[in-house]
């Protein structure tokens, strides 16, 4: 275990949380290879898995290898900040609400532990000839059940034609989710557009019969059986039902609610359920418990907790204190515990830092081109100096964000490392080589030396171009960057980045500081436009490049982040001098994605221009990379046991993890890296 040199941090906080504690012993055994390889699940497009267990409680939970018992009720975290904002599947675009839903309703496919895409609801799809339609096979004996376990109805092949109705319709879905099925399914696109120009009173009165009428692609022969006819050809269509645009919605439900506005406004307690779990208990803010679903098909072949509560923290030095008392079974650690353990190899956690698996997101630093101050003026500052072109690219060649990383992962930083806007890892060249490697390549970032971020320069001439270009058109120095925080919350990750800018930039040129929030970043920041920079992570709905860029091209109300982080819309038909320089780099950049985009019988050419296209993206620095989470943990939970998915919602799935009373080690994690590695190569 490496050494870390040891920082000091007062994390002392007060929790309100009741105990929930486990019977955990200190001393840790170390362990061999566990079962990991063998909650393979079946690979391509059917169902090949073995028969059912015997009947009774469900599939029997891995035993761990390190001396330790199955957890039963599990107890995890998320914090305060990412807090969900919607039960309703079908209009959530957030991971922190999908990460909860996807353990309450079930889609046509889901991933394995190595990624690959697997039946859910389906038992298999195929695809015709020229891939320009997708036939997905149901089985028979999936159920609706309420929050109680009472059974509501059978699911069947009408209630995804009523799910994608609902996705489409712009007055009841307020045009969330919708990009992917509109750019490829026939007729969607056109449909979403009439909702749109209708009287929403009336728009919310058309039924999925209408949206058959209309000619959208989509079909149902029979009661098992659901047919997607796409515009081109798309192979990789199956990985687009993965994602909750494409999630089933019964009619029964909509009654029972009353209708649109009652599905709109959906909780845990009216929510139709046909996952893995029910959320008998939500206190916002506070926790949710999922229980065992009763009527969950696959309740013979996937194990599953009794019962699963997530508990919402402020943040994880408080996660730390308790899984320290025994009250939760996993946190990710902060710079400030991690440091202290890792200083000491006489202090009992120090053999039970594991590195976590990389997470599907790839985070960015959005901007906002158009802040506003608290008082709802324009800061004419920020919003000139950003515009240009020379100061973005000091933001990204000088920021040294190697400290920021230390502070996910003391171990090994530059795995945090990102240089892209895509995720690593989604989408590879015939050759096998990874896309992000071509996108780096034509960005002329060197081979990674271990020890320096690649993208690093010498910015002093263009530090000093930038000033002169900024102080001609009225920008006063320094430039505030403000970021944002949780009122109460601790502020040692942002006094890290104030240094980190005062050392890399200067603060005589960009001033780092950061407004509070009291209760919601979206209504308080996001919205109000106070920010000036959002660092969000994007993970792929679906296995295209297409899906990570598609979120910052102009003239798409679907580009996500264009129209609820940026703002680019605010003035993007009419954009000041100073701004118009940034509107043709969004320009050039949205016309190489279109030309990429376009790109439907050569794979590797497509992703060659998409790589073409991203790489002008960040050359203009529309959005500055920022990092992968590869951070540093103490768990009862073997990581390699999760469904890995770079695409969907399936990736906080509470089904087959291996877990222990006793908390795994360093050695055990690496000998479970050893076994899924080699499972995976096989």
């Amino acid at each position: 275990m490496t050494q870390r040199k040891k920082y000091r941090e007062d994390n002392t906080m007060n929790n309100n949380f009741e105990s929930h504690k486990f019977d955990r012993r200190s001393f840790l055994k170390a362990s061999g290879i566990v079962g990991a390889a063998g909650l393979l699940a079946a690979c391509g497009g059917k169902d090949d898995s073995g028969a059912p267990a015997a009947s009774g409680s469900g599939a029997a939970p891995a035993a761990p290898g390190n001396g330790g018992e199955p957890i039963t009720d599990l107890v995890t975290w998320e914090v305060v900040l990412r807090e969900l904002e919607t039960w309703n599947v079908q209009k959530s675009q957030n991971a922190a609400d999908l990460n909860v839903l996807c353990n309450c309703v079930s889609g046509l496919v889901t991933n394995n532990i190595y990624g690959q895409f697997v039946p859910d609801v389906a038992t298999e799809w195929s695809y015709n000839a020229d891939a320009t339609e997708c036939t997905f096979k149901l089985r028979n004996d999936v159920k609706w059940s309420d929050m109680n376990g009472n059974v509501k109805g059978d699911m069947k092949a009408e209630d995804y034609l009523i799910g994608l109705e609902w996705v489409l319709n712009s007055a009841k879905n307020e045009n969330l989710n919708t990009s992917m099925p509109n750019n490829y399914i026939v007729k969607a696109a056109e449909y979403n557009q009439y909702t749109m120009e209708m009287d929403p009173e009336e728009a919310k009165k058309l039924t999925y019969k209408d949206m058959l009428d209309y000619g959208v692609g989509i079909a149902a022969p029979d009661d098992y059986t659901v047919v997607y006819t796409c515009k081109v050809p798309c192979p990789f269509f199956h990985t687009i039902a993965s994602g909750s645009c494409l999630f089933p919605l019964a009619q029964g439900q909509l009654d029972e609610v009353g209708g649109v506005e009652g599905y709109q406004g959906v909780t845990n307690e009216t929510l139709w359920y046909n996952g893995a779990y029910l959320c008998t208990e939500y206190i916002q803010n506070n926790s949710k418990v999922l229980v065992q679903n009763p009527n969950y098909y696959n309740a013979d072949k996937e194990s599953r907790f009794h019962s699963v509560t997530v508990r919402m923290i402020d943040d994880v030095l408080v996660g730390y204190q308790l899984y320290d008392t025994g009250e939760i079974d996993e946190i990710d650690l902060a710079e400030a515990p991690a440091s202290t353990i890792l200083s000491d190899p006489n202090n009992q956690y120090y053999n039970q830092v594991v590195e976590a698996t990389p997470k599907k997101f790839s985070y960015q630093c959005h901007f906002n081109w158009n802040r506003k101050n608290p008082d709802g003026t324009p800061d004419d500052n920020w919003n000139k100096a950003i515009a240009n072109h020379k100061f973005r690219e000091c933001l990204l060649y000088g920021l040294n964000l190697r400290t920021t990383w230390e502070r996910v992962n003391q171990l090994e930083p530059l795995k945090c490392e990102n240089n892209c806007f895509t995720m690593k890892g989604l989408c590879v060249f015939s050759d096998g080589r990874d896309y992000t490697d071509r996108v780096e390549e034509l960005l002329n970032y060197p081979a990674s030396n271990g020890k320096d971020p690649r993208r690093l320069r010498d910015i002093s001439k263009l530090k000093k171009e930038a000033m002169e270009e900024l102080s001609a058109i009225g920008v006063t120095f320094p430039v505030t960057l403000y970021d944002y925080v949780k009122a109460g919350a601790s502020t040692a990750g942002m006094l890290v980045m104030q240094q980190m800018f005062k050392d890399c930039l200067g603060d005589d040129f960009v001033k780092y500081d950061w407004v509070e929030f009291v209760s919601s970043m979206k209504q308080e920041i996001v919205d109000a436009h106070t920010a000036c920079w959002y660092r969000n992570g994007w993970g792929a709905d679906y296995a295209d490049i297409s899906n990570f860029l598609g979120q910052e091209i102009l003239g798409d109300e679907n580009a996500y982040y264009n129209y609820n982080y940026n703002f680019l819309c605010d003035f993007m038909d009419a954009p000041e001098d100073y701004r118009k320089d940034l509107v043709a780099c969004y320009q050039e950049f949205t016309d190489l994605y279109n030309i990429a985009n376009a790109i439907n019988d050569d794979t590797d050419a497509r992703y060659e221009a998409f790589a073409q296209a991203e790489a002008c993206f960040i050359n203009h620095v529309i959005t500055l990379p920022y990092q992968y989470e590869v951070g540093l943990q103490l768990t009862h939970v073997n990581l390699y046991s999760k469904i890995n998915t770079l695409c969907g919602i399936a990736a906080y799935k509470y089904v087959n993890w291996e877990t222990s009373t006793e908390a795994y080690t360093a050695e055990d994690f690496a000998a479970f890296a050893e076994a899924y590695n080699a499972a995976k190569g096989a």
